[in-house]
């Protein structure tokens, strides 16, 4: 991975605006101000193939109409398909809606805002060492990074500006 391609201006100041945003609604729940909505979250899980040590891991949620979701930071490109509904997605790459059914390919290190239209069904499919969901918290250390920093990407403009001007 090229970070210094993917820590441009533009893509670190989304970072740090979803982030905020993502803070934000963590401490309206923590007030009681917002009461977080229980979508139902489904797992899947192939068996592991010997011949490739891995299974199929899919987790579905069902993402209500007005609901506005932030993601988790992926270690690792992963497919997506989204069987029904309608959501606006915000990346670093941009705004893009999306219908279902259509299915699409994840990069690395993207955190994405969705804004469902529509109660929308949401699946995403990872290869993982894990299987069964008494190994979820194994499962999301594999596929899920903590941080942009685990990752070598940059999350702050502060920080992109003095890393920019160390180099000068």
């Amino acid at each position: 991975m090229t970070t210094s391609i993917q820590n441009t201006h533009d893509k670190v100041k989304f970072r740090q605006n979803v982030l905020t945003i993502e803070q934000g609604i963590k401490d309206k729940v923590a007030s009681g101000e917002v009461v977080p909505d229980d979508s139902p979250l489904k797992h899947y899980f192939s068996p592991i193939d010997e011949k490739y040590g891995c299974c199929a891991y899919a987790r579905e949620i069902l993402l209500r109409k007005g609901s506005l979701v932030i993601g988790k930071i992926h270690r690792h490109q992963h497919l997506n398909i989204i069987s029904k509904g309608k959501v606006t997605v915000f990346t670093e790459y941009g705004k893009k809606e999306l219908e279902g059914p259509c299915t699409f390919v994840s990069e690395v290190g993207l955190k994405r805002a969705v804004y469902a239209h529509e109660d929308t069904i949401w699946t995403t499919i990872h290869l993982t060492a894990h299987v069964g969901e008494e190994n979820l918290d194994k499962m999301e250390e594999e596929v899920i990074a903590p941080n942009y920093g685990d990752l070598g990407l940059i999350a702050s403009v502060d920080d992109l500006v003095k890393i920019e001007e160390e180099k000068l």
